[in-house]
């Protein structure tokens, strides 16, 4: 996966593929919301995880925290 914070993303889009899904998350969805609708909006095929990082990690599905 790529890291791009969303500060980031008008800089970096061109590390993204046009030719697949690009899945958006973050904390809790409001941030990759608007990111993934930035990324449509440039032609990409992108969605946001809806509930972010913090759902997932309640519905005790697998992660890595980095540490």
């Amino acid at each position: 996966g790529v890291l791009i914070p969303l500060g980031e993303l008008g800089a970096r889009v061109d590390e993204l593929p046009k030719d697949r899904k690009i899945w958006v998350i973050c904390a809790a969805g409001a941030r990759s919301l608007k990111a993934a609708n930035a990324l449509v909006g440039a032609g990409f095929d992108a969605v946001s995880v809806a509930g972010g990082t913090n759902l997932w990690v309640e519905q005790g599905r697998p992660f890595d925290s980095g540490e």
